[in-house]
């Protein structure tokens, strides 16, 4: 039983590898870029040419001229691109909100088919400054037309566009290869089902089976949950909109530092007292402590002559 497996785990493995060959020198003779959809359109000049070739055959013999031969024809290339990008506004802080609101009930009434919200926040104060952002997944057409539109936008609120990023990630490796090893883990999947139901052999052996089922089962799942990612991604390309306010040269906050100092005037003149207070809280028990202790010490030197412990007496003076 254990070589049968093994027997049908390396077909399923060479399986994958001939195919994922296949795939990649596929993905590799891609050289055009797709258009924002992600996938790119099939390369159907050579066909043209050759139709065109064949059609005007006739005319091109009957001038004398003879027409190129045409290219053979290839297989489309396929790229499966996933598209994010990035802009950076800059709107007067009273209009920043308004805009905010506005973007985020356009990718709402499109529906989630052609944009989907990820998120959307404003901060700040609408006399001084004022950030936002709106993060949203839309499909290619969709966002294309709205991305155009904002530059428009932002000059009719007074602002206008700081910068705008777009990065692509080639997803095209990750799906082919994904889909290959899918097809293998089906194909053994499906060998294994008829082994378990064909085949009568000890327990231990259909045990076996049933445990190398369901590992290929669990792989299987995971390649398509990963195939679904992928493809989400590449459907639905990434905006981030950030929101800034613009710079104003006197704001609603420029004098409020100055406003703050007046108002805590007495509260800094109420904690230097109490600053006080507290340290001569601190310092008053060693003062009952230690001035009694030194004003005996002073009593007890006059008391003995202004001598001290270990102190030698002074031989009276003599007289004449």
């Amino acid at each position: 039983m254990r070589g049968i497996l093994a027997a049908l785990a390396l077909s399923a493995v060479l399986a994958a590898c001939g195919q994922a060959e296949k795939s990649a020198g596929s993905a590799d003779m891609a050289m055009e870029q797709s258009a924002p959809a992600g996938v790119a359109a099939p390369m159907d000049g050579a066909q043209n040419q050759s139709r065109a070739n064949e059609a005007s055959g006739g005319e091109a013999a009957s001038g004398g001229t003879q027409a190129s031969p045409s290219q053979p024809a290839g297989p489309a290339p396929v790229l499966y691109l996933a598209y994010s990008y990035a802009t950076n506004l800059e709107l007067p802080a009273e209009r920043l909100s308004a805009m905010v609101d506005r973007h985020v009930q356009m990718c709402q009434s499109a529906g989630p088919r052609l944009c989907q919200l990820i998120g959307s926040n404003v901060s700040g104060d609408p006399e001084s400054s004022m950030n936002g952002y709106v993060s949203l997944r839309g499909e290619p057409a969709w966002l294309g037309a709205f991305m155009r539109g904002l530059e428009a936008e932002a000059d009719a609120a007074g602002g206008r566009i700081l910068q705008e990023t777009t990065n692509t990630e080639d997803l095209t490796r990750a799906i082919v290869d994904s889909e290959a090893r899918q097809r293998a883990q089906t194909t053994l999947r499906d060998r294994l089902q008829d082994l378990l139901r064909n085949r009568s052999g000890r327990l231990s052996d259909i045990l076996e089976t049933e445990r190398e089922l369901a590992r290929v089962q669990g792989e299987i799942d995971a390649l398509q949950s990963s195939l679904a990612v992928m493809r989400t991604r590449v459907a639905m390309s990434e905006l981030m909109l950030s929101y800034q306010s613009s710079a104003q040269p006197l704001r609603g906050d420029t004098f409020r530092p100055l406003g703050d100092a007046f108002a805590g005037f007495l509260g800094i003149v109420v904690q230097g007292f109490a600053a006080i207070i507290v340290l001569i809280a601190g310092l008053l028990p060693f003062a009952i402590v230690l001035v009694p202790i030194a004003w005996g010490l002073l009593r007890w030197r006059r008391a003995r002559g202004g001598r001290f412990f270990g102190d030698k007496a002074k031989p009276p003076a003599r007289e004449g």
